[in-house]
């Protein structure tokens, strides 16, 4: 077919149509897929951040204390090293 001397064919138009619903049909799936993953991994992340931020507003009282056989936190003439 020419620009100039032959109709359009129908039926290659009809299946070219077809091909460009599928191709939407099949990026709207991956679209929805991704969505749902992506959900799941901020709520996970959120629920993370929310643990951690109780955690820092209600630390256990009063922080334990260094065990007998840990080093001192500073030298004996308290400088540093």
């Amino acid at each position: 077919m020419t620009a100039t001397d032959a109709a359009p064919d129908p039926a290659a138009a009809e299946r070219r149509w077809q091909d460009l619903q599928d191709r939407i049909h099949d990026l709207e799936a991956r679209v929805a897929a991704t969505t749902s993953t992506v959900n799941a991994a901020l709520d996970h992340h959120l629920a993370r951040l929310d643990a951690l931020r109780h955690h820092l507003a209600h630390p256990n009282w009063p922080l334990p204390g260094p065990g007998p056989d840990s080093p001192p936190a500073t030298p004996p003439n308290n400088q540093p090293a």
